[in-house]
């Protein structure tokens, strides 16, 4: 036996491959190791691969010379293509032709039966890469890495398969294998770097794509430099609470290369809930946990706190808004583990152990039908959550208990506001409109109950009890809302005080019902000016008030204008109104 260079004892033939190899690199001379179909075992080998005097294309050995193109080069496209177009292997004829038959060795023909080599088992999940078909691919994969463990590339073609399973995690962790593997080895670290850039975490994939002297495409460069420009806007706008800025912003970093981002998700889901959009926060926030969380990302940072806290974080401020007081508190927990230095994690975690016993107080109150106590307590937890959906609520139906009809109708719609699909609520702002009397409400509410509860028998009456005074109400001539068409008299209205105009084509059938919610509104707030204007009819008010979308409501104070909004539902303009003109903040 002879000494290797630093190997350990090895056979003969072993260390003549090995010697071989190196002999070649050193002359300049392009050449792989040839996975061939005879395995010596070797106790310090593992698998003694046997040299032939030709260029073979395989998996790549890392070793420093070879100038071969990688099997990690990738390009710019979707990751999972751009691993497909860096999986390229020429096929080995003469090796095919020769499997399972005897070769030479130092002379002698020696007989092995047949058996897949890492190499032949890497082409194979080559073969089934390239057709898409990665569950296949990887096993081929992981049956070439237990026979070679060892080998750096095979781990990055793992990886491969793995992102094209979209276990981003897992690929991840196989780039780092093959990194540790071969510490000075440049190809594993650009598809590394990419998937860093598609899971968001932009500093982490720099740190990879410009590593040991090596410099992205221009490309993957103006990718790079797009998501970290839309991250850091998207932050300025949090910091501003500039809501709709910021859902844009995630977007455009989310289309620009971090499609794969959890913490870009979350942050959609919290713009998304602070705009009052429930139903998009909930599917992004289940997104956001589709993914499984990396140590990478967790050691990251978005908004201040740990990556991974943020999407508890915002987990939580759902799961208050929808009154799911035990998940939010769950969530919160969670995040404060994960984040226990972040200031706003901890703050939110004390908010909401204060608002669960706010609740648990309220409740005891109005069991034992102390409605002002359980008022007070509900308030309480307002005061910390005030997006809470179920504390509203329950304090409007506390105000109902007391007969305080208008507050009830007020904490009804704020509970509406943010939990838009909350029956409970919208069935006791039904009936606050029908003690207020306000008929055209009271129509439009029980109209959307009877299609949620169709057998229900007391919508069905207090549905048929309010289009009735309905019609009293217009026979008796309730409401004045005047249709203005010249510029010159409606600047003057506006001018002359509060004043709440609505823009549509009155053409439309929508029109009719809107009518009547501006009937009802100027009954109640006498001293506000209700104006119509027909966009149609009047095209010189819609473009001096920049009208390019209808129904639209604008609302004026001394001629300026202080508020506006496209909702059609009388609650949400109604607490415009009061906001804007009855009693502004």
């Amino acid at each position: 036996m002879k000494k290797g260079r630093g190997d350990g004892d090895v056979s003969d033939k072993a260390f003549f491959a090995r010697e071989w190899c190196s002999q070649r690199l050193s002359n300049g001379e392009s050449t792989q190791i040839y996975l061939g179909q005879i395995a010596i075992p070797e106790d310090d080998f593992g698998l003694v691969l046997i040299m032939r005097p030709r260029t073979v294309h395989s998996v790549n050995f890392a070793m420093s010379g070879s100038k071969k193109k990688s099997v990690y080069e990738v390009g710019s496209s979707s990751l999972a293509d751009e691993m497909k177009n860096s999986l390229k292997f020429e096929e080995d004829d003469e090796r095919r032709r020769n499997s399972g038959k005897s070769a030479s060795v130092s002379g002698q023909n020696v007989s092995y039966p047949v058996e897949l080599t890492p190499g032949e088992l890497n082409i194979k999940g080559h073969d089934y890469f390239v057709k898409g078909d990665y569950k296949e691919a990887l096993s081929f994969f992981d049956k070439a890495i237990a026979r070679w463990p060892g080998n750096g590339p095979l781990h990055c073609n793992r990886a491969a398969a793995l992102i094209g399973l979209m276990r981003y995690t897992e690929a991840r962790k196989e780039f780092e294998e093959a990194i540790r593997l071969a510490p000075t080895y440049v190809q594993p670290r650009k598809p590394l770097g990419l998937l860093l850039l598609c899971l968001g975490q932009v500093e982490n994939a720099r740190e990879h794509l410009f590593s040991l002297g090596q410099k992205p495409d221009q490309a993957t460069l103006q990718k790079l430099q797009a998501v970290a420009e839309h991250i850091n806007k998207c932050t300025d706008a949090r910091k501003l609470e500039d809501w709709t800025t910021m859902l844009k912003e995630a977007k455009a970093a989310t289309t620009s290369g971090a499609d794969s981002s959890p913490q870009l998700c979350a942050c959609q889901a919290e713009a998304s809930l602070k705009l009052h959009q429930l139903k998009d926060a909930e599917m992004w926030i289940y997104k956001a946990r589709m993914y499984e969380p990396s140590a990478t990302a967790s050691q990251s940072k978005f908004f201040g706190m740990l990556s991974e806290a943020y999407v508890y974080f915002v987990q939580a401020q759902i799961d208050s808004t929808l009154g799911k007081f035990d998940d939010a508190r769950t969530a919160i927990e969670r995040a404060a583990r994960i984040d226990l230095q972040s200031a706003e994690v901890t703050e939110k975690l004390k908010n909401m152990r204060l608002v669960g016993k706010a609740r648990i107080l309220g409740n005891e109150h109005f069991n034992s039908k102390r409605y002002a106590q359980a008022c007070t307590a509900y308030g309480e937890g307002l005061l910390l959550d005030s997006s809470n959906s179920v504390l509203y609520y329950n304090r409007a139906n506390c105000c109902f208990k007391l007969g305080e009809w208008e507050k009830s109708l007020a904490d009804s719609n704020r509970a509406l506001l943010f939990r838009p699909q909350y029956t409970k609520a919208l069935y006791l702002k039904a009936a606050s409109n029908i003690k207020l009397e306000r008929w055209a409400d009271a129509v439009r509410d029980y109209e959307i109950l009877r299609q949620e509860l169709p057998t229900n028998e007391e919508v069905a009456e207090n549905l048929s009890h309010a289009r009735i005074e309905l019609k009293k109400s217009r026979r008796e001539g309730y409401g004045k809302v005047e249709l203005v068409s010249d510029v010159e008299k409606f600047q003057a209205v506006i001018a002359s005080g509060e004043s709440v105009v609505y823009f549509n084509e009155l053409s439309n059938p929508e029109c009719i019902w809107i009518s009547l919610v501006m009937d009802t509104l100027s009954v109640k707030y006498r001293s506000v000016i209700f104006l119509k204007v027909d966009v149609e009819q009047s095209p010189a008010i819609a473009a001096a008030e920049n009208i390019t979308v209808v129904p639209r409501f604008n609302l004026y104070k001394d001629g300026s204008r202080v508020g506006d909004t496209g909702t059609t539902t009388s609650d949400v303009l109604e607490l415009l109104i009061k906001d804007s003109l009855i009693d502004p903040i």
